[in-house]
Formats: C-alpha cells, structure tokens, sequence
C-alpha cells in the first residue's frame, strides 16, 4: 500500500507543478520578447541605461576658432573602456575610463606663443555610475561621478585642473521608430576643485553640459544618432556663455561586436569668447564583449 501510494503521489506531483512552470516560462518568454521588441537584439552601445563591456578607439580631427591669422587645429586618439557588472536585482554598477592623446598645431599657449606643432598625453577622464533597476522596458536611469584628472602635458592637450561633478542620465525607448530607437538625456556638471602645479593661473572650470542624444535604429543594423558625444555646454565660469553645436553620427553594428561610426560637429550658436570648436570630424571602431 505505501508503494502505491508513493506512485500515485510521485505521478499527481509533475501533473500539480506542471501548469506553474509552464506559466513561469510563459511570463518569461513575454518579458524577453517586450525587450526585444522595445531594444531591438543588438545593442549599439550608445545608452548608457542600457551598458556594455567595450574597448573602443576614436580619432578625432577638430578645427578652432581662428586666432591672429592662425588656423589652429587639433588630432585626437583616444583610448577608451568600459566595463560595468551586476549587483543583484537589476542595479547594475558601470564604469568607464578615456585616456586621449593629442597633437596640435598653432594652438598658442603661454607655454607655446608660436604655436608650434606638438604632442602629448590629454587629461584622464573617469567614471562610474549606478544604474537602477528599469521601471519598465521604456525607462531606464542612472546617476554617477565624472572625475577629470589633469594628466595633460601640455596646455593645448588639457585644462590642468582636477574636475569632478554629477552625471545624471534618464532614457525613454521609442520603438514606434523601430526597436532600439530611444531619446537619452544626460546631464554632467563638472568643477574644478584644484590646479596641477604650474596651471594655478589658467581659467577655473564651472560648466553644465546637456546632451539631448536621439538615436534612431535603421534597418541592416544602422543607426543615426543625434548629440552622440557633443553637449549644449554652458560655461559659468565664464557669465553662463552658451555654446550649441549641431552633432550628428552615422554607424553601423557588425556581427553584434563591433560597432563602426561617424561622427560630424559643428557650432551653431556661440557666445563672444566662448566657442570650444568650429567643426569637427570623429571616427570611431569599437569591440563589444
């Protein structure tokens, strides 16, 4: 008798959990196909809600402002990476380190009154930041610390102030123009908190920079990204002047790890004294892992 009735029980038990496990896995595969059809199956890498583990090269050319006659302009690689891991339900710790390195030619200094042609390390920009739990597959929120560190060898390839501010950054998806499509805004707010050494006596830095970043996922793995890195910047450290660039990005996902990209700026609206560029080319190849 106790056989049978272990047989029975062991035959109802599978038959009880049965319809559980299978509404489990239904709700399971409903949540990932809302993903998907919300973020689309490749991920570009340009929501920071949304991080990837990358290592990622740019090249920038950037032509500025004319100054006595000069035509000043400057070469930017940089080396950049990021890195970011779980921390258990849903919060996600990111990370992100660029170093650059510049070459510039007639960008005058007090170090360099000529303008002569020449190279050296930028200043090291840090990062990391907390990203919550998303509310649902259209929202997603995160806050942070930038730190700048003025590793700078030169006065054309850095600002020579320890820099450290807030990052904020909220995005709302926009499937309705395919999925992967989203509007991110990012708020950074950097201030300099100390000088290195001899720079005690260069401009401090107290600037707000928005970045209204739109990006728009194309079919074969396209997209086009307004305000991809540039921000509307507004320099209090100097009577709140306004500078607004036009940005715009074209790239392209290969084989879901590597992402190729173009990138053109140009200002639009500037403020007497204030104009960080006049227009600038960047290109981009990253490896996502």
């Amino acid at each position: 008798m106790r056989i049978r009735r272990r047989l029975v029980i062991w035959g109802v038990l599978p038959a009880l959990l049965a319809p559980g496990v299978a509404m489990a896995d239904e709700a399971g595969d409903t949540a990932s196909e809302t993903e998907t059809a919300v973020h689309g199956t490749l991920n570009n890498g340009e929501d920071i809600t949304l991080p990837r583990n990358l290592f990622q090269v740019r090249e920038r050319y950037a032509q500025l402002p004319d100054a006595e006659g000069r035509e000043p302009e400057k070469w930017t690689t940089t080396l950049r990476a990021d890195l970011w891991t779980g921390l258990g339900d849903g919060w996600k710790l990111y990370g992100r380190l660029d170093q650059p390195l510049v070459y510039a030619h007639e960008v005058t200094s007090s170090f360099n009154p000529n303008g002569h042609s020449r190279f050296g390390q930028g200043d090291l920009l840090t990062e990391i930041a907390i990203i919550a739990p998303p509310p649902n597959a259209r929202l997603g929120y995160g806050a942070g610390v930038r730190v700048a560190w003025p590793s700078g060898g030169l006065n054309a390839a850095g600002d020579g102030k320890y820099q450290i501010g807030p990052v904020l950054g909220a995005r709302y998806s926009l499937p309705e123009l395919g999925p992967g499509s989203f509007f991110l805004t990012q708020v950074i707010y950097l201030n300099s908190v100390a000088s290195r050494n001899h720079n005690s006596g260069r401009a401090d830095i107290d600037q707000l920079n928005i970045q209204p970043k739109f990006n728009v996922a194309l079919p074969d793995n396209w997209f086009l990204t307004a305000y991809a890195s540039e921000n509307i910047q507004i320099n209090y450290g100097d009577d709140g002047k306004l500078f607004l660039p036009f940005d715009l990005m074209v790239g392209r996902t290969i084989f879901d790890r590597v992402v190729a990209s173009l990138e053109y700026s140009r200002q639009l609206i500037h403020e007497k004294g204030f104009e960080p560029y006049q227009w600038q080319l960047e290109g981009r190849i990253g490896y996502y892992f």
